[in-house]
Order: C-alpha cells, then sequence, then structure tokens
C-alpha cells in the first residue's frame, strides 16, 4: 500500500469486527504514526484517531487520496 509517516487514512468496514478496539467505525479519519511494525508477515500501521492511537493492519485502512 505505501502507507508513511504523516499520510491521512480513513478505516474500512473491517475495524468494526475487532473484537479489542471498541468504538472504532468504518469512515473514521486517521493520520499514520508509524509504518514500519510487521505481525505475522503483515504491515502494522501506528494510527491516531480522536487523540487515541491504535495498531492496524494495513487492510483495515485505505489512504485518502488528495482531490485537486
Amino acid at each position: 500500500m505505501g502507507l508513511k509517516e504523516g499520510d491521512l487514512v480513513i478505516t474500512l468496514l473491517k475495524v468494526e469486527s475487532i473484537q479489542a478496539v471498541v468504538g472504532l467505525e468504518e469512515g473514521m479519519i486517521g493520520v499514520i504514526t508509524e509504518a514500519e511494525p510487521i505481525f505475522d508477515a503483515q504491515r502494522v500501521y501506528g494510527v491516531v484517531i480522536n487523540g487515541k492511537e491504535y495498531y492496524l493492519f494495513e487492510d483495515e485502512v485505505k489512504k485518502l487520496e488528495e482531490e485537486c
């Protein structure tokens, strides 16, 4: 996916099924704070949403495209 620190992302529907995280819904906007960790051969991203940091797999977020 090629996300890097500072990129804006939007959460996908899949985050609503994460049992360990309460309150995340599809369509929430966050900013990438970490892009290096890998868990179980998948990239994990630190994402700050509403002042709280979450660690989400790359298939749970999508980069917001700039509209110019």
